[in-house]
């Protein structure tokens, strides 16, 4: 990929550069995705999210039925509560390492682990519930099959 080092940190092209870019690095959670009235429908461990078709590449997408998707977030763009949030999802806290001046926490939703990083120190308890906030204008979207970008972050 081609561009400058913020589109690339922002928006890989593909899973292998969003998998190569970045310290933690990315997360990335299986899904369902489909294309309904032009917008991108995708279903996870992270909940339902609907992406507008300005979101969307014009890198081609099934025009029908479900395909599979894998979705991508920086662990310094998901936030967490420790009290319920209007919109943010439920999860257990899996691990939590301090790194001297950030906090590595690894979230569970489902079957699925992510990793969350704080600035400071923070301490969390393992199986602590708290909420995960992400931002669903900050999620990548790529095609399992062809592992290219399917949805930029904007």
């Amino acid at each position: 990929q081609v561009a400058t080092p913020m589109e690339l940190y922002n928006n890989p092209i593909d899973l292998e550069a969003a998998d190569f870019i970045g310290n933690p690095r990315i997360n990335l959670v299986p899904g369902k995705a489909e294309m309904k009235d032009g917008q991108l429908v995708v279903k996870s461990e992270l909940g339902g999210h609907t992406f507008p078709a300005e979101h969307l590449t014009k890198e081609q997408k099934p025009s029908s039925g479900e395909f599979d998707c894998v979705l991508a977030m920086r662990p310094e763009q998901i936030l967490i509560s420790r009290e319920p949030v209007e919109g943010a999802l439920p999860v257990t806290v899996y691990a939590s390492q301090p790194a001297g001046s950030e906090t590595i926490v690894t979230l569970k939703a489902g079957e699925d682990e992510f990793l969350s990083k704080e600035l400071g120190q923070a301490h969390y308890d393992i199986d602590q519930k708290v909420w995960a906030i992400i931002d669903q204008d900050k999620i990548n979207v790529y095609n399992k099959e062809t592992t290219r970008l399917i949805k930029r972050a904007v």
